[in-house]
């Protein structure tokens, strides 16, 4: 981490090679984005800057946990992150993303600035699907008190059969008349 409190890899000054970084994120860290659906974090990223003659490459390795909210009973909880990207840096005149992989610097840049990257490479790792695991008992971990709530709501299969509509009845005849 820089002085001024700030993500950054310092580019300047450090010769062809691999050079090491890393930083832990943190509440903190989440708390400066807006509008984020992750509010907090124990995650570790690890940054190797491979320098080379006009361009370099950022390696990132994100490992950790996240607090998410889960989709079912929509209490916090914490699940584990993994992630790896490799991303391009070019020098050139004026500071532009060419694409998610590439990114071009100015030329009197010193450092490059990479907690956008980590955020979203943490988001990228989050899984599609997040509820509360097991316990032991292959129980579910959400919460009960919304379980039964959700249970009440749920619509039986009996009962949708029940309230289909006539017309679709017929048509559903005429399509097991023509197999």
């Amino acid at each position: 981490m820089s002085k001024q409190g700030t993500y950054s890899v310092r580019i300047s000054g450090l010769g062809e090679g691999d050079h090491d970084f890393s930083f832990e994120l943190d509440k903190k860290f989440f708390d400066s984005f807006e509008q984020t659906e992750l509010t907090d974090g124990e995650v570790r990223a690890d940054i190797v800057l491979v320098k080379k003659h006009g361009v370099m490459e950022l390696h990132f390795m994100v490992t950790g946990k996240v607090e998410v909210v889960c989709d079912r009973c929509l209490e916090p909880f914490w699940t584990a992150i993994t992630s790896s990207h490799i991303i391009y840096v070019k020098i050139g005149n004026q500071p532009e993303e060419v694409n998610e992989d590439v990114v071009v610097i100015g030329k009197d840049d010193h450092e490059i600035e990479v907690s956008q990257f980590l955020y979203e490479f943490i988001v990228l790792a989050l899984p599609v699907k997040r509820i509360h695991s097991k316990d032991q008992d292959g129980k579910s971990m959400c919460d009960p008190g919304m379980l039964e709530k959700l249970e009440a709501h749920r619509i039986k299969k009996a009962d949708q059969e029940a309230n289909t509509d006539p017309r679709w009845d017929a048509l559903k005849g005429i399509i097991e008349k023509n197999n």
